[in-house]
């Protein structure tokens, strides 16, 4: 395999895999059933996939045992899934889209407020992360709302 696009290529869609991750489940193997791109804290690009037990796979009663992770978890390939080119393709276009998406968060220019002298500041609202309950339920209707 040659990486292309700054050195990252995709595992394959179907690839059989050993992870090392919290969520986990002992002695299982995994299949790659999602692949996407993001930053880390560092700021680095890296390669995230969505995993789900085999042979169970992604069916709707397993939902709650498949895993998003980042490359680094993966520790093992067993068997190796479908490449072509369309699979660079892919990678290229996501990464492209990414580091334009944070080019313009970056270069946004900054909305001035004008607060009246009798009223204070309104104060930034940060949403709290969502419960569990509600994380597995958007999971299911957008399984990469993490990456946005």
């Amino acid at each position: 395999m040659t990486k292309n696009n700054k050195n990252f290529q995709f595992l394959g869609l179907g690839c059989i895999v050993e992870i090392e991750h919290m969520d986990a489940l002992a002695d299982t193997l995994y299949v790659i059933l999602a692949r996407a791109v993001g930053k880390d804290v560092d700021g680095k690009t890296i390669l995230r996939y969505q995993v789900a037990p085999h042979p169970q796979g992604g069916s709707a009663k397993q939902a709650d045992d498949i895993i998003t992770l980042a490359e680094v978890s993966i520790t093992k390939v067993v068997y190796e899934g479908y490449l072509d080119d369309k699979d660079e393709a892919f990678l290229s276009k996501l990464i492209t889209s990414m580091e334009n998406e944070l080019k313009n968060v970056g270069s946004a220019p900054k909305k001035e407020t004008l607060v009246a002298q009798d009223k204070e500041p309104e104060k930034n609202v940060v949403p709290s992360p969502p419960k569990v309950e509600d994380d597995k339920e958007l999971l299911k209707k957008d399984p990469f709302y993490k990456f946005r």
